[in-house]
């Protein structure tokens, strides 16, 4: 437990340390307030999730560089059973908008049904030479299941990916990770992924997605879908495009998957995403919504839809 209060310690006073930087190199910044941020899923085993946050951000300079604090409201329901809990974070961000690079860093304080845990979600991309860029990530948060959320169990995911840009129009990104959860399972992550710029003026992208894992102790029971192996191979379309400074982007891909080495079946994903002006002194918005189709406890056939927004005023 010692340990653990200094790693939180440590972790406060970097984001306190950068927040000062922030403030320095920023003496024109202006204050913001985030609300209302939403995230709303469900999926076919009557799972729901709702989430509501809001925040101040004293350090403000536009939608992708800021520093500040949050409250979030999480409720859970399946059946007659639901659960709420309460996560307090200081986060502070600063991303590039034109590469993507940068880094979004934040420490959080979520408490659910007496289990406190120490939460995280944040990532570094940095540019390695001119053709490639890196990224460095670490996430401790529950695991968003009934049984899960009872018992208090977490996961700490840590890893790093690699984005090379092999020719003018083709890329390759490669994704290692492990998940450490608190129920003593342990799962190795690789992901792989080929883009193809097939019409770059309209921001049209055809891609080869590759995924797995592996779970360390499958005897783990009923807290979450815990295969021995998971392969997934998807082939799917992509496009962004900005449209009079909105940037407005998508996917849809269809696949195949194999659980424990077993015959495959379909997966699907569709997602669509928008995002205003980031240098808009009036609001900055973001919106997501999606819909996936892969493997979960009751089979072949779970499949998930979510929808958030996140809405920034500067004053």
């Amino acid at each position: 437990m010692k340990s653990f209060v200094m790693v939180a310690q440590s972790s406060l006073s970097i984001l306190l340390i950068i927040s000062v930087a922030n403030a320095e190199g920023l003496p024109s910044a202006k204050m913001a307030i985030s609300a209302p941020n939403t995230y709303i899923a469900s999926d076919s085993e009557g799972f729901s999730t709702y989430k509501y946050n809001a925040g101040l951000l004293p350090l403000y300079e536009h939608g992708e560089k800021y520093t500040g604090i949050s409250y979030q409201h999480n409720y859970f329901t399946q059946g007659g059973w639901d659960s709420s809990a309460e996560v307090y974070t200081i986060l502070t961000k600063a991303i590039n908008p034109r590469t993507g690079l940068g880094y979004n860093a934040n420490l959080g304080y979520n408490l659910e049904n007496g289990h406190k845990l120490i939460t995280t979600d944040s990532n570094y991309g940095f540019r390695v030479t001119d053709s490639t860029k890196a990224e460095l990530f670490i996430n401790r948060d529950r695991v968003e299941t009934q049984n899960s959320l009872n018992n208090g169990i977490y996961y700490t995911i840590g890893g790093a990916s690699i984005e090379q840009q092999v020719t003018e129009r083709f890329t390759a990104v490669l994704m290692g990770a492990n998940m450490y959860f608190s129920d003593t399972n342990t799962r190795p992550i690789a992901r792989a992924k080929l883009i193809y710029d097939l019409v770059p003026e309209y921001g049209i992208t055809a891609q080869l997605r590759y995924r797995q894992y592996w779970d360390t102790n499958t005897s783990v029971v009923n807290n979450y879908f815990n295969p021995n192996q998971y392969i997934e191979n998807m082939f799917a379309f992509g496009t962004r495009k900005r449209i009079e400074g909105w940037m407005f982007s998508g996917t849809a891909g269809v696949g195949r998957q194999s659980i424990n080495q077993g015959p495959s079946t379909t997966t699907q994903l569709y997602e669509l995403a928008a995002t205003s002006p980031v240098a808009s002194n009036d609001y900055y918005f973001k919106t997501r919504a999606g819909y996936g189709k892969s493997a979960g406890f009751l089979g072949p056939n779970y499949f998930y839809r979510y929808i958030m927004e996140e809405l920034i005023f500067p004053f």
